[in-house]
Formats: structure tokens, sequence, C-alpha cells
């Protein structure tokens, strides 16, 4: 169609503009004073009835054309002295989209002219249905809403935001209306825990934020405590990132809050987990050394107080190692550890090394510990253990010197320990069943004398757990039992492979199939078995079935005899 005179043109260009607008008017931002262009015949207010336009839109709100999750954010959008102050600081274009009541959506625009200014205060309002992208983006603004505390929009270069969502419980002033003064009485107003309030300022700070994304353009995020409408702080997270029209000199923003307490709680838990972790023995679930070295190290630092060491040693640990098994010995460390806790809850106590503890207290005086080392001495003497123990006590930059003479007083008890212990017994402490039998049979040094020419290897084996114990045992056999991680058939089966001659094998490993040599015994009592080694040495095998069927035990007595 060609258009033959300027007024067709004109009124072609309004009737085509008219069409996409609800409402639209011409307003002096200054006095209120408008003139309206086009009226929504959904909304029943008729605008002449107004001389203010500030007052005709809050008649709209109170008409209920607008959705009421909606109403607050249209008040705060069509306030005076926000527009004013909005327009003048250069914005040319504000946007407030809205839901109505009828489930549709508008976006109410604010349009200035360049030359608009407090002595040329007019602009255009006007109000026309959102297309399906705004729709979509607003819906979208709308489903963020459910999970976050707050959404603004904030323009850093106008000192301006708008409300998309706000928590009602922050008790943030309505006439607020830059986004530095709404950050620094957020914080006034105690909506931040104050041990937060410095992380918190520095994260809001409007000039770290410009340059943040004049260099990064990246999100910016930051955790703190904030005020719950219970009363008390949970945790929340703060983001911000670039909105529409972003420019480095019309910095536009999108702020999101949301809690995260939950979240954080769960991370700071998994988090003290690891460090305690790192920090503790893994079968004692005491300190380790590397924490006593740091706590050392602290302690050395403070020259004010004392402090006092208790320094403890297992007694016995390599002997119950040798004779029942690493097992029996890991339940040795784990009930010193365990007397030493109860006797000492309030205080640091470390297992530092294989079979040696310390604890460091700086509320107990060298008596005191002591007292509570000889208890911790005598529940261990109800379990067949026993500990040495040495104290010390005194300033606490002398920490190291402390901590030496504790281990030197140790090592004396120690020694007086076993100077009334019979070296052979001492050997068998632990092993009450072994003991007994060699006690029954009364000769037991001469036993121990000849052991070693008669026998290669004397074991008690329990078939069901496959595991050991020892009267006698060689040493190169001891290597292999730690490389099959003490399963005593995997160390039989690898000294068979290893030291027995082919054809002797297969009949040696036969022995091995424990279901089936129980049945054997159960018949028999004993079985027999003779082979030849590789070097060409014969050897006599026999298993004998014990009477310690118990506690799902099954033992048996394996002799590797050299024939005579």
């Amino acid at each position: 169609m060609k258009l033959q005179d300027k007024d067709e043109l004109y009124g072609f260009i309004e009737n085509t503009l008219m069409n996409d607008f609800v409402q639209l008017f011409r307003v002096n931002i200054q006095s209120g004073d408008f003139e309206f262009l086009k009226v929504s015949p959904n909304i029943h207010i008729d605008p002449n009835e107004y001389s203010n336009i500030f007052d005709y839109a809050k008649q709209v709100v109170k008409s209920g054309y607008i959705s009421a999750d909606y109403a607050d954010g249209y008040l705060r959008f069509i306030d005076p002295d926000t527009i004013r102050r909005r327009v003048f600081g250069g914005e040319r274009r504000i946007v407030y989209r809205y839901k109505r009541t009828d489930g549709k959506w508008d976006v109410f625009s604010i349009t200035s002219p360049k030359d608009c200014s407090p002595e040329n205060p007019w602009t255009v309002f006007s109000i026309m249905n959102s297309d399906a992208g705004s729709t979509a983006l607003t819906e979208a603004m709308t489903t963020l809403s459910v999970i976050y505390y707050k959404i603004l929009k904030i323009n850093l270069t106008t000192d301006s935001f708008e409300i998309i969502k706000a928590d009602s419980s922050e008790h943030i002033e309505n006439n607020v209306q830059k986004i530095t003064d709404w950050f620094r009485l957020f914080a006034e107003l105690g909506n931040v825990h104050e041990e937060d309030l410095d992380m918190y300022r520095s994260f809001t700070d409007a000039e770290k934020i410009k340059e943040h994304f004049r260099t990064n353009k990246t999100r910016l995020s930051c955790r703190y405590r904030r005020k719950h409408k219970t009363g008390g702080y949970r945790w929340a997270q703060m983001d911000i990132v670039e909105g529409e029209g972003y420019s480095d000199d019309d910095v536009r923003l999108l702020l999101f809050v949301k809690d995260v307490h939950e979240e954080h709680m769960s991370e700071l838990r998994h988090r003290e987990e690891l460090v305690d972790n790192f920090n503790r023995d893994a079968l004692t679930l005491l300190y380790n050394r590397n924490t006593f070295n740091d706590d050392v190290d602290k302690i050395r630092k403070e020259t004010d107080g004392s402090v006092t060491c208790l320094y403890v040693d297992a007694n016995g640990l390599h002997e119950i190692n040798n004779a029942l098994g690493h097992q029996k010995g890991d339940d040795m460390l784990c009930s010193v550890a365990d007397a030493l806790k109860s006797c000492f809850p309030d205080d640091r106590v470390y297992r530092i090394g294989g079979d040696e503890f310390v604890m460091l207290s700086r509320r107990l005086n060298s008596a005191e510990v002591a007292k509570r080392a000889k208890a911790a001495g005598k529940k261990l003497a109800r379990l067949n253990y026993a500990i040495s123990a040495g104290v010390d006590s005194g300033a606490g930059a002398d920490i190291s010197k402390i901590v030496d003479n504790a281990e030197q007083a140790m090592r004396k008890n120690k020694e007086e320990y076993y100077k009334g212990f019979d070296k052979d017994r001492k050997k068998r402490v632990m092993n009450e069943e072994l003991e007994k039998m060699l006690t029954e049979k009364r000769d037991e040094e001469y036993f121990l004398g000849i052991i070693g020419e008669m026998y290669a290897g004397v074991y008690f084996i329990d078939i069901k757990r496959d595991s050991l114990r020892y009267i006698f045992i060689p040493e190169y056999f001891k290597g292999l039992l730690e490389e099959a991680s003490f399963s005593v058939s995997r160390a039989l089966t690898m000294y068979a492979n290893k030291f027995v001659e082919s054809k002797y094998i297969d009949g040696f490993c036969d022995l091995l199939n424990f279901d089936e040599l129980s049945k054997t015994l159960d018949k028999k009592g004993n079985v027999d078995y003779l082979y030849k080694k590789k070097n060409g040495a014969e050897m006599e095998l026999k298993i004998l079935k014990t009477n310690a069927d118990s506690d799902g035990k099954e033992e048996t007595i394996w002799i590797f005899k050299r024939p005579e």
C-alpha cells in the first residue's frame, strides 16, 4: 500500500502502534499530570476521574486487575520518587512485567526521550500484552522465585534496583531507592550474622562488583548466615550474574539469594570428617602422629601455662603378634586406646607409633595424670594386658623436653616390668591356652631348648577361620604369612609351590581343603603325610584334632618334623 500524504502516514503509524498497546499515556513524572492516548476496556476505571497518574495506578491495583502476587511489585515500580530517580539518572526505558488476575501477562514500560530532565519531565507510560518470549522468561523467573528468597534486577551504573521477589521478613524500608543503600541497610538491620558481616560488606561493595564483571564476566557467589523469620540464622547463598543489556557503561545485573543451610551443613560435616580422618589413626581412632606434631608446635609457641605429658607403651605387643596373630595384636592396641580415652575424656590422646601412645593435658597436673594412668592400667589388667607409663610436666615452651622426659620415665618403668617377668614366659604372655599346655608338661625350658632341633614347625591352625597361633615357627614362614595377609591356607600353598617336590604338591594341597580335612579328623583323629622337599630332605607332617572346638573355632595342631 502506498501512502499518499503525511496525514495518512501518521494515521497508519498511529493505528499500527495502538494495536500493540493495552494502555498508552503521556506523563509528567514531576507533577503526575498525564494525557491518555489509549485505555484498556478491561480496566473498568475512568482515567478522566483522576488528575494524577500515580493515583490512577494505585486505583488499578485496588480494582483487582493485577494478580495479588504482583501488586506490591507494581506499586514499588510506579513509585514517583523511584521513577524520577531512575529516569533522571539516565535510564531511557524501565520495564516491569506482571501477571493479571485473568492469568495473562503485561509489560509495563516507561520510555523517556534523551532530553528528559527535571525541566522537561515528560515520559511515555505504555502497557502491552507480553509476547511469548517475554511470557516464558517471566514464567521462568516466577518458577525461580519458589527456590530463591530474593530476586533483584540491579543497575550499578544508576545505583538502582527492581524487586522481582523479596522476603518480607528482611524488614527493608520501602523508601530505599539505591541498591547500595539496600545492601547497607540489610546488614545494619541485623539480617547478617555478625561473624559474616565483613565478608558480606566486601562482597556487596558496588565498585568491586563492577570491577569483577569488567574483567571476568563470571558469576559472583558468596555464602553467609542470614537471619531467619524464626529468629535464628540459616546459611544462604547470594549469586550475581550479568543481566539482559549488560555493558561496562550500563552495569545491569541479576541478584539471587537462596537458602542452602542443609546443603552447607552437610558439606561442613563432610569436610570435618575428611579432616578428622586425616588427623586420626585408622585402627584406634586416636589422633595420629601428624596431629601430635602439629599440636606440639602450637604448644611450643605458647609461653603461658603448663602442660603435662603421659607417655605409654603397650607391653608384649610383639609377642602377641607372633604367638596369636596380628588381629590379636590389633585388639590389644584398641583396648589400650579405649582405656586411655575413658580415663582422659577431655584431653588429647595420640597413637604416635606401633605400640606407643601419648596424652597431652593443659589442665591436669602430674599427680592426677599418674593416678589416671594407673586406673587405665588396672582396666587393661582385667583383660590380661599390661602397659608401661611415664609422666612429666612443665612450661608449654619446653614441650619437646617434657615429652622426652616422659618417654624416658616410661622406658624405665618398662625395664622394671620385665625384670620380674620370666623371659621365656614373656614370649607367650597372652597365649593362655599355650601357657597352660606348656605348664602342664612341666618341661617348658627343655621343650623350647630342643624344639628347634626336633621340629621344623609346630602350629595351632583354626581350620574354620583359616588362622593360626604357633609354638614354633621358622622365620621364612613368617614372611610367607605376611605375604599371604595371614591366611594360613594361602601361606601353606605358597610353601608347597616353593619348597615341596612337585610329585608331592597335590597331596599336600589336598590337606588344605579344610572342610574335607575336618571330616577326616572327625573319623580318624589324626592325619599323617610324608613328603620330600625340593632339596631332597624328607618331612613328616602330623595333623591332630584338639578339644578347642568352641566359639566358632575348630583348632588343629600341625607338626612338621624331620624323620629321625
